[in-house]
């Protein structure tokens, strides 16, 4: 249960940090037009509203909070015989990531008020969303697989193993996690 929720845990943070890419370039562009408008020159974008950028800026943070807990509870989940195949952890979460990213298509057409440009962006941004998700996914699911299986590694090349005293880790060397109490281990 604990692992599950560690999991759950880098799903939200992953999210959060990938929503803050669309939210920070609206939250850019709604700064630029709205000082621009001090000059007096209407731009004749919606972004001028400030209700528009709002919804731009939190709705991004939201599908992106939304995207990270749904791949956390995914990976939470998942058979660990699914969590240990790359391949299949992979497209499970590329899946997910480029399906709930349409969530941003919709927050780009509200608060742009259907117009083209950043509809078209958060479509294109849909297979991206989705190809990040997938590499990311290794990182999130570490917390469940554990033993240095996954991403954290936490022996890597630090001479630590299954048995206290053993293994001749560089420091530099990303250990395999795996080997006998009379074995040493080196990292590639």
């Amino acid at each position: 249960m604990r692992a599950s929720v560690a999991v759950m845990r880098r799903g939200l943070l992953f999210g959060l940090r990938a929503g803050a890419i669309p939210a920070g370039i609206c939250a850019v562009l709604w700064a630029a037009i709205a000082l621009s408008g001090l000059s007096g020159e209407p731009l004749e974008s919606s972004f001028e509203k400030p209700s528009a950028g709002l919804v731009a800026v939190l709705g991004s943070l939201a599908v992106g909070a939304a995207l990270g807990l749904v791949t956390g509870a995914v990976l939470a989940v998942a058979p660990p015989r699914m969590l240990g195949s790359a391949p299949a952890r992979g497209l499970a979460c590329f899946v997910v990531g480029a399906t709930l990213s349409a969530g941003e298509v919709v927050v780009m057409d509200v608060s742009s008020q259907g117009g083209y440009g950043p509809v078209v962006l958060a479509v294109l941004a849909m297979p991206v969303v989705g190809a990040v998700t997938a590499a990311r996914s290794r990182s999130i699911a570490a917390a469940r697989l554990g033993d240095g299986a996954v991403a954290g590694r936490a022996d890597a090349g630090t001479g630590a193993g299954p048995c206290p005293g053993t293994g001749t880790g560089t420091g530099t060397g990303t250990g395999t996690g795996t080997g006998s109490c009379s074995g040493s281990r080196s990292g590639p």
